[in-house]
């Protein structure tokens, strides 16, 4: 789960309570998240019909969808409890090579 869902919590004993109820609602992320994929497919459609570069604008219209695509992706990222947040993950301590130490 990305740490953005309890960044506003101070305390570990929020943060642990709020994670325990966001997991206790995975059936509704999991419906969210399938609402998501049928919006995507729904752009995807749209911008694949040829008769789109028939409209005045199509660029700016395109833009407009790639906006959409966007946040839509961000949505998916979120709703995703699996999703392992890069923030969260153990730190890889720099290595030091002999040569480079100073007596």
């Amino acid at each position: 789960m990305l740490s953005k869902w309890t960044q506003h919590l101070k305390t570990p004993e929020e943060k642990a309570e709020f994670n325990k109820d966001i997991r206790g609602s995975r059936f509704i992320l999991d419906r969210l998240k399938q609402i998501l994929k049928e919006m995507e497919q729904d752009l995807d459609r749209a911008e694949i019909n040829p008769k789109t570069y028939d409209l005045p604008n199509w660029d700016y219209r395109q833009a407009h969808n790639n906006g959409g695509r966007q946040y839509l992706n961000i949505f998916k990222r979120l709703v995703d409890l699996d999703q392992e947040d890069p923030n969260e993950r153990d730190p890889v301590r720099p290595t030091v090579r002999p040569d480079t130490i100073r007596p």
